[in-house]
């Protein structure tokens, strides 16, 4: 029986008996609390939907603002500006990682270690973190360090940013972007689960959302099929 048709059910005789309008209390208040619970239910999914989309939003702005630039190169000026740092720091110092650290602490340097090269006579390192790489240059015998630190505009910093991957980074900054770019992948899966419910219930716009939904889902999958071909 259908919420509507409980609602308007009536005892068609005069006389009911106490089990019947008993019966018809019942029902009364088992579709009410149905009711309750479906609505509430839909304010959950509406809610979790919007905090996902809006906390979403930023994200998706940058990945896709960073993929324009890097079909388009051309079309911006990822020149980084260049300075470079003299230090004096003590000599026969083999190990990058010590090397770095001096001039993390020293000099305020921040970031991931990369790029190591040693040679006799010198270590050679970068210190790297979005938008800014530090290259290093430590003379073994004298100590001497000359840093260049090449600093990358609001878009090479998004380049960088759009290439991160993984928790693991040395920099703490690297790791709070995995987890929040964790947080926003899951975050997708949800929009689309609590999006397709919200349309659902929405009955005047079934139609036009199951051909949205076939013509997306034929998009991407002729999509898929080209890119792995061309691959």
């Amino acid at each position: 029986m259908s919420l509507s048709g409980v609602y308007l059910w009536r005892s068609s005789r005069p006389g009911a008996s106490m089990g019947a309008a008993l019966l018809w209390n019942w029902q009364r208040g088992l579709c009410a609390a149905l009711y309750s619970g479906e609505v509430m239910l839909y304010r959950v999914f509406r809610n979790t939907h919007l905090l996902f989309g809006v906390f979403c939003c930023l994200f998706l702005l940058m990945y896709g603002i960073s993929a324009v630039q890097m079909a388009h190169n051309k079309w911006f000026d990822l020149r980084p500006d260049v300075t470079t740092l003299q230090v004096t720091l003590p000599a026969q110092q083999a190990d990058a990682r010590v090397v770095a650290r001096e001039l993390m602490d020293g000099s305020g340097l921040r970031g991931d270690l990369s790029g190591i090269h040693a040679a006799p006579q010198n270590l050679t390192f970068n210190i790297v973190r979005p938008g800014t790489v530090d290259q290093v240059a430590y003379s073994l015998p004298t100590g001497e360090t000359t840093v260049r630190e090449n600093r990358a505009g609001v878009m090479g910093m998004m380049n960088r940013l759009h290439h991160a991957a993984g928790f693991a980074g040395a920099y703490w900054w690297d790791s709070a972007w995995g987890i929040f770019i964790a947080i926003v992948s899951v975050g997708l899966f949800v929009i689309g689960v609590t999006g397709v419910y919200l349309w659902f219930k929405i009955h005047t716009e079934r139609l036009i959302g199951v051909i949205l939904l076939v013509l997306s889902l034929g998009y991407s999958l002729t999509l898929l099929v080209l890119i792995r071909a061309a691959g």
